[in-house]
Order: C-alpha cells, then sequence, then structure tokens
C-alpha cells in the first residue's frame, strides 16, 4: 500500500467555534500537513473553518453538535462513509457525542485506530451518565492534556494495567510566535483602547473566558467589590467573552455589577480578534474557575506574554503555577483571597515582578509551547500507524 495513503488522519469534534479543543484541533492539522500528513476534520462548522479552508485543509460538516441518540446513530453511517471513501487510518476525537459514533463506526469497520482527547473532567453523577462519559476512556491510546486529568481517570473509571498505560498526558501548547509581547504593537493596543474606552494610566486586570457559570465571573466580580471599597485602589476589570452566548449568567453578573455599582470598574468587552493586544494591554491576568480545569490555556497565554497571572488553586492550575515564583494561586471561590492577591500584585516592585514573569516564561518556552504539544501527537499517530 502507498506510504501516503495511510498516512490520513479524521478529527472529530462537535464544531470548530472559538475554543482550547477546538484550536488545538487546527493547530495540530496545520501541523500535520506541513510534516506531509493529511488531516480531515469533521465537524458542525464554526469560525474556526475558514483558518482550516484558508490552508488547504478539508472540513466536513457533519451534524457532531447534538446528544440527540438518533442524530449520533445516524453519524456512525455517516462517519463510516467519510472513513471509508477517504481511506482514514486514525479517528482522534475529542468529545463525548461525537465518540459514540465515531467508537461504533471504527468497530463496524476494524482496523481503524480510534482514539480520544479528555480536556475535562465530566460529572459521573449515576450510572447513566458514568457510562456515557466512558466513550472517552475507550480509546486505542487515550491522551489527557494534564496529569490532573490522567489522575481523574484513573480514579473515575475501571483501568486495568496495561490500560492505564494507554493514558498519554498531552498539555497543551502555546504559540509562541503568536502570543510574543514584542510583536505587539502600539497601534494594536491603541485601536482595542478606544474600541474598549478604556482610560489611559490605569492598572488593567484581565478575565478572557467563554461565559459558564464553572468559569468564576462571579468570584472575580465579588472580589472587584471588595477591592473597590478601598478608594486606593485605582483599577479596570475587563471581561474579555460575549455574554449573549449564555444570556442566563450575562444577566445575573450585569445584575450584580449594578447591585455594586462596579459599571465605572468592570467592562464586558465582547469577542476579542487579537488575544496578543489585550494580553499586553493588562497588569494582572486572571483565571478565577469555581471547578477544576483540565488544563488551563489563559494561564500559558498570559505566562507567553510575561503578564502575571492569578488562578484558582486546583485542577491542571497547580501544574502550571508555583505559587509566589512564576504566578500566583488562590483559594477557589475565595473573594477575599482573590482580592488580597491582586492587591499584592499591583503593589509588586518592578523587580520582584520581573523576576516572576521571566520565571513563567521560561517554563512555557520549554515546556508548554505549540511545538511540543504537535511534536507529541505527531509521535502518537506515527506509531499507530506502524502497528
Amino acid at each position: 500500500m502507498d506510504i501516503e495513503k495511510k498516512k490520513i488522519i479524521l478529527q472529530v469534534l462537535p464544531s470548530l467555534d472559538m475554543g482550547g479543543a477546538e484550536e488545538g484541533t487546527v493547530e495540530i492539522a496545520l501541523f500535520m500537513k506541513k510534516m506531509g500528513w493529511k488531516t480531515i476534520v469533521a465537524s458542525s462548522s464554526g469560525s474556526l473553518v475558514k483558518k482550516l479552508v484558508l490552508n488547504d485543509i478539508k472540513h466536513i460538516e457533519l451534524p457532531l453538535k447534538t446528544k440527540n441518540p438518533l442524530i449520533i446513530f445516524y453519524n456512525i453511517f455517516l462517519l463510516i462513509w467519510v472513513i471509508k471513501k477517504k481511506n482514514i487510518k486514525i479517528v482522534h476525537v475529542r468529545s463525548r457525542a461525537p465518540a459514540w459514533s465515531a467508537f461504533i463506526a471504527c468497530k463496524m469497520l476494524r482496523g481503524i485506530k480510534f482514539i480520544t482527547t479528555v480536556h475535562g473532567a465530566y460529572q459521573n453523577q449515576n450510572v447513566l451518565k458514568r457510562f456515557y462519559n466512558s466513550i472517552m476512556t475507550k480509546g486505542y491510546k487515550t491522551i489527557a492534556i494534564s496529569k490532573y486529568i490522567k489522575k481523574y481517570l484513573i480514579n473515575n473509571f475501571k483501568f486495568t494495567k496495561k490500560k492505564k498505560e494507554n493514558i498519554v498526558v498531552i498539555p497543551r501548547g502555546v504559540a509562541l510566535d503568536k502570543y510574543n509581547v514584542n510583536k505587539v504593537s502600539t497601534k494594536r493596543m491603541i485601536v482595542l483602547m478606544k474600541n474598549w474606552e478604556i482610560p489611559d494610566g490605569i492598572p488593567i486586570i484581565l478575565f478572557p473566558s467563554r461565559i459558564a457559570s464553572f468559569k468564576g465571573h462571579i468570584t472575580l466580580l465579588k472580589a472587584i467589590s471588595v477591592l473597590k471599597k478601598d478608594k486606593k485602589n485605582q483599577f479596570m476589570c475587563l471581561m474579555v467573552g460575549s455574554i449573549k452566548e449564555n444570556s442566563n449568567i450575562g444577566e445575573r453578573l450585569i445584575s450584580f455589577i449594578d447591585k455594586n455599582q462596579l459599571n465605572n470598574v468592570v467592562k464586558f468587552a465582547g469577542k476579542c480578534s487579537d488575544m496578543p493586544a489585550a494580553y499586553k494591554l493588562s497588569d494582572i491576568v486572571v483565571s478565577p474557575a469555581e471547578k477544576p480545569e483540565g488544563f488551563g490555556r489563559i494561564i500559558i497565554e498570559a505566562q507567553a506574554m510575561q503578564r502575571p497571572i492569578i488562578a484558582s488553586a486546583h485542577g491542571g492550575s497547580v501544574e502550571l503555577i508555583k505559587h509566589n515564583y512564576n504566578g500566583f494561586l488562590f483559594n477557589p471561590s475565595d473573594e477575599y483571597d482573590l482580592a488580597n492577591k491582586i492587591k499584592y500584585i499591583l503593589c509588586l516592585t518592578k523587580k520582584k515582578k520581573k523576576k516572576i514573569i521571566s520565571l513563567a516564561y521560561h517554563l512555557v518556552r520549554e515546556q508548554y509551547n505549540l511545538n511540543n504539544m504537535c511534536e507529541s501527537n505527531f509521535k502518537l499517530y506515527n506509531s499507530l500507524i506502524n502497528k
């Protein structure tokens, strides 16, 4: 068989809207193309499809963003058709509903390597939910994006000794050429400042995140309310993310802001197409997740952009931050602890701040750069192709 025909990978996920798993999918597809492999991505579409198309990477639109059992069943046959027609050898899935369709499709065809990437810790509230979540452990290989996720999988699902060895930790990586403080021009920063009506010369506290209950927006707002009581504290809190995506939570946040008179210090900036410039504008970046996150993309992006980072002390965050060494950790959901950490950073000497961000940047450059992540995936794919 022609070796080039063997090097075809299908990546499957619900959508290609902006997000950690989605961006990782596109980054790996681009890297695999550079390595001479062919990657096809199947999703229900999204804003990142354009990037694939511009780089001549095939995208197939399928109804994968649903938990409807009938459509999950229907997707089995759609994926069988794709796998056979495109001569796919590896199917890489990043979410549970499409994973069920892909897993069964691979089983029916035989000889197709099915692998998964687990990005977060699922809630196993009951037997049915545990069974539904277990699909992410059925891969020929299971990629965990952090040691925390690997530990979660082992503690929550049945793994034989041999199956434990099939869990591979491949952390997320940041594109150091994109998230490079020296490449962000003053002009790009001025554009954002004008668009967001940010006053000059005031410290900026940045929280870039989609609006979701567990992300910790309310914890940060409570901390801002605590800080605002001291008139000496001058700052602006900038929340990047569209409140329209989750109107219920958005309304709660706006209600809290109005009730606590935070309108003059908190701004919702909506979606941002130039995150490196947004990071460079900031003086502090905050990741206040109330529930443990699998990794912490915000953290490594802030560290790459040489900005001090404060994160909740749980989940993947504690693998990326050593408190008061290369960043800062606070007790999850504790607004008073978060407020104290913010105040502490605002008062840091230039020498101390420079040392902390230098150590953080060194860690990202050595361990959490995009090339490392892509290389690790490439080596895994290569090992599976040759088996």
